[in-house]
């Protein structure tokens, strides 16, 4: 695939690709959920986003593909308010966060996160997949990973990254 630079020198993106979105629905609980998807970086309202959301609320970051520098700067602000006034549990952050995560302390603010995607590695189908996996699995396996399974054979797959990975949980899952 062959890239276009821009006048500005950047390297052009398709349509929506530079696009934060987020679907903001009323959940059974009475809170709110907020599923972000997209990119988290210089272009993205995050403030927007969260303008017309009160109360407490659930963030799920499955589908966040990408953040950068000028992201987190403008996302850390925007937790630190909305979880010093409400309750804020985010789950499912995206593999590219955790490194975020795991470099920048108060990231979340004082929001809770319960659950990450992992890379693990499945010898038996030589497959590599994204895995949910939460903070009480953490928890159970002394920080480390978790075991699991392959969801195409049962067989018992790979932890696929470096040590460490799981370290936000310890400042970022206190409340």
């Amino acid at each position: 695939m062959r890239r276009q630079i821009g006048e500005d020198g950047r390297v052009k993106r398709g349509p929506g690709s530079n696009t934060l979105r987020a679907k903001v629905e009323q959940a059974s609980s009475g809170g709110t959920r907020v599923t972000l998807s997209g990119a988290i970086d210089e272009s993205s309202d995050l403030d927007g986003v969260f303008a017309k959301v009160t109360g407490d609320m659930v963030i799920n970051m499955k589908d966040v593909e990408r953040v950068n520098s000028m992201g987190v700067h403008m996302w850390i602000p925007v937790m630190a308010r909305l979880s010093a006034k409400n309750r804020v549990v985010i789950e499912e952050i995206s593999y590219g966060f955790v490194f975020n995560a795991n470099a920048v302390a108060n990231l979340f603010g004082a929001a809770r996160v319960v659950s990450c995607a992992a890379p693990y590695y499945c010898p038996s189908c030589k497959d590599h997949v994204m895995v949910k996996v939460t903070l009480d699995e953490v928890n159970a396996s002394s920080g480390g990973a978790p075991a699991k399974r392959c969801a195409k054979c049962a067989a018992p797959m790979d932890f696929d990254e470096l040590e460490g990975y799981f370290s936000f949980f310890k400042t970022s899952s206190a409340a």
